[in-house]
């Protein structure tokens, strides 16, 4: 299996990041700072080969400790959710 394309990660960094609008008492400079850090695993992400969700997650989670403390707790089941959908969609597009 191969790794995620370009669409695929900024739909990912996209749910990280629009995930900060509903947090509440951050102001619009901090905001800015973490969207950035969240940005900055782009290229990670790109490079990744044979992506699963949970693993996905546990990385992210340590990557970025301080964004995710932020989040409400529900917030792991809806990036489990799109992960789901972006390794079954490369599931089913790779060679066999």
């Amino acid at each position: 299996m191969s790794g995620f394309g370009k669409r695929d990660v900024t739909e990912i960094l996209e749910l990280l990041e629009n995930e900060l609008d509903a947090v509440p008492r951050l102001e619009k400079v901090e905001k800015m700072k973490l969207r950035a850090k969240i940005r900055h695993h782009e290229n990670w992400l790109l490079t990744l080969e044979n992506p699963k969700p949970a693993k996905i997650i546990v990385r992210l989670q340590g990557r970025l400790a301080e964004i995710f403390r932020l989040y409400p707790s529900s917030f792991k089941d809806k990036l489990g959710g799109l992960l789901e959908d972006k390794c079954s969609k490369l599931d089913r597009s790779s060679p066999e």
